[in-house]
């Protein structure tokens, strides 16, 4: 398993935020079923299992998007094999050889990493209506989904401008800026401090997500909290973009109750979490390739995704 964290780690530096690590890491799982000489499927279930903990802890900053990605993918796979299943398909899961099984296994896979590689396309067609001439949007750090819904509204031909947050410690905030005005969209960098001064005339927040929680409540990197908390006292809306496969089984209430591998890079840095939490009473709409969504129905369709 050693090679395929290798593995990982490597396409991870290489794929310069292109991809979310959560497809990099479930590309990861499919090839190990390509090439795993199991037997039975509950062996292949635990050492997917265990190679999924791994790659988690390879993950750097999006912990939480690696593991409810790994997780769902492995239940999709597995555990929904009786949905839609023809007499064909039924006499698969009775052949004596596991060979059968690990096609069945790997065009379920394939058809999952189809459907996530399609997320980003669906936000967008859902989300760029809620842009209109003339806005002003406020968004925090890179995230590919929002730059992708920003670039449908501007194909389509909308005039507005779009402030970024500076994102301390890594400033992540000038690459959205950069990617933005690569498509001709005009955007400025503002600091991370300024945004109380710039909140009055901001129209609405637009952010990406590392992980949405079960009641809706949204974790993304540090700084998104206040963000949220100043726009709710300026009655402005905000609003979420996130990729279902990185809906969390998780139900914190506060900032202590995330876990600490999902907060820190490393146990030395305590004092400097990468990420926070936005209770969903500060959640307006999430857009999601599940459709357009209120932080309250995130817990049903997190039900439907892993029955």
């Amino acid at each position: 398993m050693e090679e395929f964290v290798k593995e990982f780690e490597q396409e991870v530096q290489r794929n310069d935020h292109e991809t979310p690590e959560a497809i990099i890491a479930i590309q990861s799982l499919i090839k190990y079923i390509e090439q795993s000489n199991v037997g039975t499927l509950q062996q292949l279930i635990e050492e997917l299992q265990e190679l999924s903990s791994l790659l988690k802890s390879a993950a750097g900053t999006s912990t939480t998007s690696v593991v409810s990605g790994c997780d769902l993918f492995v239940r999709f796979i597995t555990l929904m094999r009786n949905r839609h299943m023809g007499p064909v398909d039924s006499d698969i899961w009775e052949s004596k050889s596991f060979d059968p099984v690990r096609c069945f296994l790997l065009d379920r896979g394939n058809q999952f990493m189809k459907r996530l590689m399609m997320s980003r396309k669906k936000i967008a067609q859902l989300a760029y209506p809620f842009i209109t001439d003339e806005v002003t949007v406020l968004t925090v750090n890179l995230s590919r989904v929002v730059l992708e819904i920003l670039s449908k509204a501007h194909d389509k031909m909308k005039k507005f401008h779009v402030l970024v947050t500076v994102s301390e410690p890594d400033k992540e905030g000038a690459m959205m800026v950069k990617a933005l005005r690569d498509r001709g969209i005009q955007a400025t960098q503002i600091l991370d401090c300024s945004i109380g001064f710039v909140m009055e005339r901001v129209d609405f927040i637009l952010v990406g997500a590392v992980g949405v929680v079960e009641n809706g409540g949204l974790i993304n990197k540090i700084g998104t909290y206040p963000v949220a908390v100043m726009a709710k006292s300026l009655n402005k809306p905000f609003y979420v973009a996130v990729e279902s496969f990185k809906f969390y089984r998780n139900y914190p209430l506060c900032q202590l109750d995330l876990p600490n591998d999902s907060k820190y890079l490393t146990n030395e840095e305590k004092g400097h979490p990468t990420v926070d939490f936005t209770p969903p009473n500060l959640i307006n709409k999430l857009f999601t390739d599940l459709g357009v969504l209120t932080p309250s129905a995130v817990s049903d369709e997190l039900i439907k995704l892993y029955i």
